[in-house]
C-alpha cells in the first residue's frame, strides 16, 4: 500500500506541466500532515449539477451521509470516524457556471475533493483547473475517452461512474455484428467529445465487417429539436439505429421515429436510459424494444423488489419520503455513487488527497445495494472508470429486462 501511495503522490506531481507541486499556495498541507478539507472529525466534499434535473441525486447522497453522520460518521481506514460534509451547487448544466462553482468550492469552501460532478462537458470544463490545484475529481458522471487519453496530464480523476465510451461502444458493436451481420446502420450523435468519440469508436469496431453505417446525423447541445435529423436517418433505409444522443434528445428521437413508423433495431447510450425522465415522455410504445446497458437496478419498476439491496433502498427512500420517492431513478443513482464514496473512505489509510485517490483507484469487487446481480465496481490506477461490468438490457412492457453481465477485459 505504501508503494501505491507513493505512486499516487508522484502522479499528482506530474501535473507540474501546469504548475510546480511545491509552488501551489492553495494546496499547502494542513496541520498534522493532512490536506485542506479534512480534520479528525470531518471530511468535506462538493459537487456541481443541474438542480432541476439531477437535484434528487444530490439530495439522496446527502440523506445517506446524514444517516451515516448521525451514527457517528464513516469509520475510515486510518482508524478515525469522520462526518461527511457535502455541498452541492446548481450550475444549470452550463459549464461556465460549473467552473465558477468548482472554483468557489475549492478556493473558498476548501473542499477535500469534488465528488460525482455531472456530465462530460462540465467535467472537461474543470478537470485542468482541478489538476492544477491538486484537488481530486472522484466518481464523475461521464465516460468520455478523453479522461483515459489524458490521464498523465490530469492525474486527479478516478472512478468515473459511466462506462468508458470506447468500451461501451465496442460491446454495442458486438451485439450488432452478432444480430445484424449485414445490417445498415444509422447514427445520431452530439457534436461534442462524447458524441464524436462514440461515432469514431463505432466506425472502428465495425470496420471490415458486413455491417455498414449508411447515415450519420449530428446535433448541437443547443439544438431545440432533432426531428429533422431523425427524418433524414429514417429515409436512409437503415434497419439499425445507434442513438448516441443524451437526455431529452433521446426522448425526441424515439418519439419521432415512432411517428414516422420507422422501426429499426434501436440501441441507446447507457447514460440516457432513465425510464421516468427519458423513455416515458417518448411514449412507452416508442421505447419498446430499445437496447442499452446499465449497472444498477431500475427502481422505477417493482420487478426486482425481492432483491435484498433493492429492499434496503426502498426502506431508505421511505425514511426520506418528504425529499424523494423510492421510484426516483435519479435519486437512486446518487445513493449508489454515495455508497461507492463511502466504500473508498472506509479503506482510505491517510488524510491527504493522494490517499483518497489511492483508495478510489483500488476498489475491488465492490457491490452496492442497487448493483445488478453479477455487477461489481472495480478500479485501477491506470483506468479512471469504476464501471467495468454492466448488464445488456432491453426495454419491454414498460421496464428494463437484464441479460448476462459483460465484463471489461483488463487487456483492452
Amino acid at each position: 500500500m505504501k508503494r501505491t501511495l507513493a505512486a499516487g503522490l508522484t502522479a499528482l506531481c506530474a501535473a507540474a506541466a501546469l504548475t510546480a507541486c511545491s509552488g501551489r499556495d492553495d494546496t499547502s498541507t494542513a496541520a498534522g500532515g493532512c490536506d485542506p478539507g479534512i480534520t479528525d472529525a470531518e471530511i468535506h466534499f462538493g459537487t456541481s449539477l443541474v438542480q432541476s434535473i439531477a437535484g434528487p441525486q444530490a439530495t439522496a447522497a446527502s440523506a445517506l451521509f446524514d444517516e451515516i453522520n448521525a451514527a457517528g460518521g464513516v469509520a475510515m481506514g486510518d482508524g478515525k470516524s469522520r462526518k461527511i460534509v457535502y455541498t452541492a451547487l446548481d450550475d444549470g448544466y452550463d459549464p461556465a457556471r460549473t467552473v465558477g462553482n468548482v472554483r468557489s468550492l475549492v478556493e473558498q469552501q476548501q473542499v477535500f475533493a469534488i465528488q460525482n460532478l455531472i456530465g462530460t462537458a462540465s467535467t472537461l470544463a474543470v478537470v485542468d483547473y482541478l489538476a492544477q490545484k491538486n484537488v481530486p475529481l472522484v466518481f464523475p458522471m461521464t465516460g468520455t475517452d478523453e479522461l483515459l487519453a489524458t490521464l498523465d496530464e490530469r492525474p486527479v480523476v478516478a472512478g468515473a461512474v459511466n462506462p468508458q465510451t470506447g468500451w461501451e461502444v465496442a460491446e454495442r458493436a458486438k451485439q450488432i455484428l452478432r444480430d445484424h451481420p449485414q445490417g445498415k446502420v444509422a447514427v445520431l450523435y452530439s457534436n461534442d467529445s462524447l458524441g464524436n468519440g462514440s461515432l469514431d469508436a463505432l466506425k472502428s469496431a465495425l470496420d471490415g465487417s458486413g455491417t455498414q453505417i449508411v447515415a450519420e446525423q449530428s446535433y448541437e447541445q443547443t439544438t431545440p429539436s432533432v426531428d429533422s435529423q431523425v427524418v433524414n436517418l429514417a429515409s436512409s433505409g437503415a434497419d439499425v439505429f445507434v442513438n448516441f444522443a443524451t437526455a431529452g434528445f433521446v426522448t425526441q428521437s424515439l418519439k419521432k421515429a415512432h411517428e414516422l413508423s420507422w422501426t429499426p433495431e434501436t440501441y441507446i447510450y447507457s447514460g440516457a436510459t432513465d425510464t421516468n425522465f427519458v423513455l416515458a415522455p417518448a411514449g412507452l410504445d416508442a421505447a419498446d424494444g430499445v437496447h442499452s446497458f446499465y449497472w444498477i437496478y431500475d427502481v422505477s419498476s417493482t420487478d426486482h423488489d425481492q432483491v435484498p439491496g433493492v429492499q434496503e433502498w426502498r426502506a431508505f427512500a421511505d425514511r426520506h419520503a418528504d425529499a424523494f420517492k423510492s421510484s426516483d431513478t435519479i435519486a437512486a443513482t446518487g445513493y449508489n455513487t454515495a455508497q461507492l464514496l463511502v466504500a473508498a473512505l472506509e479503506q482510505m489509510k491517510g488524510c491527504t488527497r493522494a490517499d483518497l485517490l489511492d483508495s478510489v483507484r483500488n476498489l475491488h469487487a465492490v457491490t452496492t445495494d442497487l448493483s445488478i446481480d453479477g455487477v461489481t465496481f472495480d478500479t485501477s490506477a491506470d483506468y479512471p472508470y469504476a464501471i467495468t461490468s454492466m448488464a445488456p438490457m432491453t426495454f419491454r412492457d414498460g421496464s428494463w429486462h437484464y441479460d448476462a453481465v459483460v465484463t471489461r477485459s483488463a487487456e483492452r
